[in-house]
């Protein structure tokens, strides 16, 4: 499809209707015409389109059209998202979106840097929001190492302060989740300023060590380079990588697929051998056998117990010999 043609609404219905994993001569084109489309753009970042198309299937085509905006926004480094983002990170209905973005905002580099300082700082945030501008944070800290000392003492906010003496760091009862998070990112960043606060913690059993690990982990990140470096954004490998997930997916259904027809037909195999060896009994006079076990296709017929002489007892019990009793002729 020619999208080159496309009106700005026309780009736009497609975006939204796209499903999952949009055309990506889509996206190119959006992309270079994406100054253009940004108000639009925008307005689609805002809608929650669970709520407004009483989505409840993440197979919906309409699921997306926020998710695909927002992709677009971030791409262009759109100044006039980052309110729109911020509105995001502050709504736990929309909580998905932060898995959608949270790992490509660092793109915006220092622009950003006071909207997720102030969304890190605020308290009534949730959670997740705050954790992910910490990481976002100290992300464009890593690519503009001139940013570092701005992040550092943004992060160093979140610990309570060193008291003086040998009173503890905390009290009995005090406790907040975002300690361990600014202990992580402020070690990746290698700030020793803090150290003496973060030991102080650790020795206080108040950081979260099954996320961060001990203290002697602390000191190594500390002492390291960091290993996890932020992925440069590039938008076309983000779909291209879900067109390609979207692929092994359908590989995997269609084999399940096949498997399971493949069980049935041999079901009906096996069901349609046991009818007819039923047929063909009836006709002789016979009662389906009870000491035969049903071959798998391929094997020889097995018996449960071994051929009765005709002279023998009958085996049902009647004390009868077996030529008089179930060995007759229709018996």
């Amino acid at each position: 499809m020619n999208y080159k043609t496309f009106y700005e609404d026309e780009l736009i219905q497609e975006l939204e209707t796209a499903g999952r994993t949009p055309d990506l001569d889509l996206v190119r084109v959006c992309l270079d015409r994406v100054d253009e489309l940004e108000t639009a753009l925008l307005g689609l970042l805002r809608i929650d389109p669970w709520v407004e198309y009483g989505i409840e299937d993440e197979t919906d085509p309409l699921a997306y059209g926020d998710v695909h905006a927002g992709h677009l926004l971030i791409a262009a480094r759109s100044q006039a998202a980052l309110p729109r983002f911020d509105e995001i990170f502050r709504d736990p209905e929309r909580e998905h979106l932060i898995e959608w973005f949270g790992m490509k905002l660092h793109h915006y580099g220092s622009v950003a840097l006071p909207f997720f300082a102030n969304l890190l700082l605020d308290e009534d945030v949730f959670s997740y929001g705050r954790i992910t501008s910490a990481i976002i944070l100290s992300h464009i800290a890593y690519n503009e190492p001139e940013q570092t000392p701005f992040v550092t003492a943004t992060l160093q906010k979140l610990l309570p302060p060193l008291p003086e003496g040998d009173t503890p760091i905390i009290g009995d009862d005090e406790f907040d989740e975002m300690w361990t998070w600014a202990i992580l990112e402020l070690s990746n960043l290698g700030d020793e300023e803090s150290q003496a606060q973060i030991e102080a913690l650790y020795a206080a059993d108040a950081v979260e060590t099954w996320i961060i690990g001990d203290y002697d982990d602390y000191v190594t990140r500390l002492q390291n380079e960091r290993a996890d470096l932020p992925d440069p954004y590039d938008i076309i490998q983000t779909y291209e990588s879900l067109h390609h997930r979207a692929d092994l997916e359908a590989q995997r259904e269609a084999l399940w697929a096949r498997q399971k027809q493949e069980k049935a037909r041999i079901e009906e195999m096996l069901d349609k051998r046991e009818q007819r060896a039923a047929e063909r009994a009836a006709v002789r006079g016979e009662r389906p056998s009870e000491t035969h076990e049903q071959a798998a296709p391929g094997e020889p017929s097995m018996r449960k117990m071994p051929k009765v002489g005709r002279n023998a007892p009958c085996p049902c019990g009647s004390g009868k010999k077996y030529k008089k009793c179930h060995g007759r002729l229709g018996g």
